[in-house]
């Protein structure tokens, strides 16, 4: 984790923009309304929080909800604590939750599954004492999409290199057929950083065949292409294997629609970087399509970040606004 004031980029956190070029693109309707997440709590006498928050460090690894911003023991009304040992998430049933602390090394009393917590912390001191009030206890550490962007790797002289080449596909996929949907993406692999350019092929097989989809086929070809040849490829054989895109960096032409951004969700890719929106069929930013902003969409079991780069330098042909990319 790098402090802000250590950071080499230039970050614009009130407009959260990245060296003037790149734009965070995000669903502010709901980032200050909590998304609740219940949790299982215990009732235990002070004398005993050292061997509590022990037992909670053993099962951490466990847990899918990050509590950095919860207090995980509040006092109670009976001169003792109550605490949070998981959320829901990890253990749904009280008899697995029971089952669980039947190792624990400290005596408890009142389990119970009533409380709930915001999932994620406030943008504001102020809002985190209204919600500390009414829900649980908080810890403001500021406004956590500014850590978000501060703890993001932006390899600029690279993100710059792959626009740049995207720019000189579509351009050169226009000139080849003005028919053809000039849209172009790239996948980069986070653990070898090879980079795969596909080209919309919507002209030549499937209406399906945008380029972000052809690129997810194509990860997933190269992938059982290096597994199927096991140790016997010198260039590859010492390469992770990759569960489909996980992580990957991902950079398009234009807007993703709604069929390329939920696919790129089942990916699990990290980033997705694009060039033009598409105000009638792109499915990221607010004044897109519906404004779904598929990417954080908090209905949604998984989520990646998106940011646009706002500068003219690498310039796509115009497509129309109500074709799906």
């Amino acid at each position: 984790m790098v402090k802000k004031k250590q950071n080499p980029l230039t970050i614009d956190y009130r407009k959260c923009l990245i060296e003037n070029r790149l734009q965070q693109v995000r669903n502010t309707t709901f980032a200050d309304h909590p998304d609740l997440v219940n949790v299982w709590t215990v009732d235990i006498d002070p004398r005993d929080s050292h061997s509590l928050i022990n037992f909670i460090k053993d099962i951490q690894a466990d847990e899918p909800v990050s509590f950095q911003h919860i207090k995980r023991i509040r006092k109670n009304s009976h001169s003792g604590l109550t605490a949070i040992i998981c959320s829901h998430e990890m253990l749904q049933t009280e008899e697995d939750f029971l089952r669980l602390l039947k190792d624990a090394e400290f005596e408890y009393e009142n389990t119970s599954g009533r409380f709930q917590v915001p999932r994620l912390g406030p943008s504001t001191k102020e809002l985190s004492s209204e919600w500390s009030e009414k829900y649980w206890p908080l810890v403001w550490r500021g406004n956590p999409n500014d850590q978000i962007l501060n703890d993001y790797v932006f390899d600029m002289g690279l993100i710059k290199r792959i626009l740049q080449r995207i720019s000189e596909l579509t351009a050169a996929q226009h000139e080849k057929d003005p028919l053809i949907t000039p849209a172009v993406s790239a996948f980069v692999n986070p653990l070898n950083k090879r980079v795969i350019y596909t080209v919309d092929g919507r002209h030549q097989g499937s209406p399906l065949d945008h380029s972000i989809m052809l690129g997810i086929k194509e990860v997933a070809r190269q992938e059982q292409q290096r597994r199927d040849c096991g140790t016997e490829d010198p260039t590859q054989s010492d390469d992770p294997d990759t569960y489909l895109c996980l992580d990957f960096d991902v950079y398009t032409s234009h807007e993703p629609c709604s069929m390329c951004a939920m696919a790129l969700i089942h990916s699990r890719i990290k980033r997705c970087i694009f060039l033009k929106s598409m105000a009638c069929t792109g499915c990221l930013t607010p004044a897109s399509g519906d404004g779904y902003c598929m990417h954080n969409n908090r209905n949604l079991n998984s989520s990646y970040e998106v940011f646009q780069w706002t500068g003219n330098e690498f310039i796509v042909p115009h497509i129309d606004p109500h074709t799906c990319c």
